[in-house]
């Protein structure tokens, strides 16, 4: 059974992109296998309804993701410690927030040895 996931969105955004996005939640907190999950968001932005929209989707699937997602690094433009803190206040799951890819490469390749392997 697979156990690492990597979500990526490439620039240019598509307007379809956001939509797509949201329904990523449900879709992960379904999966069929706990896994360590690997999110690439540079250059991703949601206007003010998809944040909203994006809080509420991620309260409805909380407790399915702390079931299923062992452990998330978030690749994020310049991420403030107040954003890397919102994010690991919210998952009751391992969270690292990095603008760095070889950082965020061994964060989650130590969540996976260490959580899945």
């Amino acid at each position: 059974m697979p156990s690492a996931l990597a979500l990526r969105f490439q620039l240019p955004q598509s307007p379809q992109d956001s939509a797509f996005y949201l329904t990523l939640f449900p879709r992960l907190a379904a999966h069929e296998c706990r896994f360590v999950l690997f999110c690439d968001l540079r250059g991703f932005r949601l206007d003010h309804q998809g944040e909203v929209e994006q809080n509420l989707a991620a309260k409805a699937s909380r407790a399915e993701f702390s079931a299923r997602i062992r452990a998330l690094v978030l690749m994020s433009d310049q991420p403030s410690e107040r954003q890397r803190a919102a994010f690991a206040n919210f998952w009751s799951i391992p969270v690292e927030v990095h603008d760095d890819i070889p950082a965020a490469t061994r964060a989650f390749l130590a969540f996976h040895d260490r959580l899945i392997g």
